[in-house]
């Protein structure tokens, strides 16, 4: 390490520099703070209020008509529970700064895998996060965001001789296997950690002078650690299987990375496509890092290497796993921030004036971000009205329940959102269905899309076969506009986002 590096680790911060480390962790806390979005958070958190109220989970599905028998494996449970729990007694402002604290946190863990200055981890975590800004907020995906980091810090401290042991794996893994189902992530992070190690290990051996040559500049595993990272990464397999389904959380997953049109489908399970609006943040967080790398990286660093190449790839596949590269990388990202800039921001901040502006700016930033989600927050009905989620709809059925029917067709995005805020009813579909099939092993998923999209004979065959007797479809879209013009179906609510129309007749549903 350089000579004015080690001397400047050594060195106190200055008064001022307090300052701008606490401007730069508000403005990392107001970034990660979103309002409540996510067109899953509904069924979430009736899930977790019926846990709460009942203490028991459900074997089979509660909450929809079409797939009363299907053995529903929730991945989530234990989040359920503990998200309800906040709504419930603090509400949905602390639920939110909550999501915030953790996602804020997860990137601080990440960025803390060697020693440095918490300014750095600071900045470098405020990069990542707008970076993932489009995929973060009050979904239990962020979990796994906190368990990556974690297990990342785990192995670093264990390979560096800060830790004896990594048997605190083990629960960890317990705990986010209950908690969501990204946790299959950590064992890739623990496969990628051995392969890289056990390079390193084998060339070592094998080529002792050329990899004395090398001057590799991390550590190596020695032998007793690998052994000991293999059986805990077994432990922790076997950990997960303390779930209320066993093998069955497994199974589940197989069945829903087998369905080719769920994971066809479903927008945040396309593969990212660089171009598009929502990846420029990640297009020039990645370029920056890359920039960085070549104008200041000289080490040597293999397991970190294939670390972020694996992970830079398996954030590609699918928008949902976007964050992932940033979670993997932004350790890489402090250290180079801090070794090649630490002396221009002790220079720079010297200034009165820069240090005046600074604040000046973190205020306006954090201002206009807590004015925007506050408020939004606070006022649900309206947030949702502006998302487009059926909200005037759905109180209008509630007031006037003789003008509609008892078996309703909607549309997949606004499942949980119905779970959730019309609970009297049973949904058709939902958030959790993708791959889900009924007694005749028919994809509901299909069928829905099918509907949706006023495909011949769909209209007909959800009235026929599942005895769909109303129907609340998106206005302007294909089903909304092949009911208004048919007379079997008469219109009996309509604003600007949703319409809602009733069967003249009550077919009899043929499905089991």
């Amino acid at each position: 390490m350089p000579k004015h590096v080690k001397t400047h680790r050594a060195k106190l911060a200055r008064p001022h520099f307090g300052l701008l480390e606490g401007g730069l962790a508000v403005l990392l806390f107001a970034f990660c703070t979103r309002a409540l979005s996510d067109p899953d958070f509904g069924w979430h958190l009736r899930s977790g209020m019926d846990l709460l109220r009942n203490l028991a989970i459900p074997r089979v599905d509660p909450y929809s008509y079409t797939a009363p028998t299907w053995p529903w494996v929730n991945h989530e449970w234990l989040a359920d529970g503990i998200m309800a729990a906040i709504y419930q007694t603090l509400g949905p402002l602390a639920l939110t700064f909550l999501f915030a604290l953790l996602i804020g946190g997860a990137f601080m863990l990440a960025a803390s895998l060697t020693k440095m200055e918490l300014k750095y981890k600071l900045l470098a975590s405020f990069l990542a996060v707008l970076a993932a800004f489009p995929i973060l907020g009050v979904r239990m995906q962020m979990i796994t965001l906190l368990g990556m980091a974690t297990l990342l810090w785990l192995l670093y401290r264990y390979r560096d001789g800060q830790l004896k042991h990594l048997w605190w794996v083990i629960p960890l893994f317990l705990v986010w296997a209950n908690l969501h189902g990204g946790f299959i992530i950590g064992f890739a992070i623990i496969a990628v950690w051995l392969t890289g190690e056990g390079v390193k290990y084998l060339f070592g051996r094998i080529w002792p002078k050329l990899y004395a040559r090398l001057k590799i500049t991390e550590p190596v595993f020695r032998p007793v650690q690998f052994g000991h990272l293999i059986l805990v990464g077994l432990g922790s397999a076997l950990a997960t299987l303390i779930n209320p389904y066993g093998w069955g959380l497994y199974y589940d997953f197989y069945k829903l990375f087998t369905n080719p049109l769920a994971i066809k489908s479903i927008s945040e399970w396309q593969p990212v496509v660089l171009t598009n609006l929502t990846a420029q943040n990640y297009v020039v967080y990645a370029s920056l890092l890359i920039l960085l790398l070549l104008l200041t990286y000289r080490r040597i660093e293999p397991t970190r290497w294939l670390l972020i190449i694996t992970f830079f790839c398996i954030s590609l596949l699918y928008w949902r796993n976007l964050p992932f590269f940033m979670v993997i990388s932004v350790g890489f990202l402090a250290e180079i921030i801090y070794e090649h800039t630490h002396i221009v921001f002790e220079q720079t901040f010297k200034n009165r004036w820069v240090i005046l502006i600074t604040v000046g700016l973190v205020i306006m930033a954090v201002s206009q971000r807590m004015l925007n989600v506050i408020p939004q927050t606070l006022d649900l009905t309206n947030t949702f009205r502006a998302g487009g989620y059926p909200i005037d709809a759905i109180n209008w059925a509630k007031k006037n329940p003789d003008k509609i029917g008892t078996k309703m067709f909607n549309n997949y995005g606004h499942g949980g959102f119905l779970i959730w805020q019309f609970p009297e009813q049973k949904v058709f579909i939902d958030g959790r269905m993708p791959y889900w099939t009924n007694q005749d092993n028919r994809l509901l998923f299909a069928d829905e899309q099918q509907s949706m999209s006023a495909q011949p004979g769909s209209i007909e065959f959800m009235a026929r076969y599942y005895g769909v007797d109303w129907v609340i479809a998106p206005v302007g879209r294909p089903l909304d506009l092949a009911l208004s013009g048919q007379t079997a179906w008469v219109p009996v609510y309509r604003d600007r986002v949703t319409a809602i129309y009733r069967q003249k007749s009550t077919p009899t549903a043929i499905a089991p």
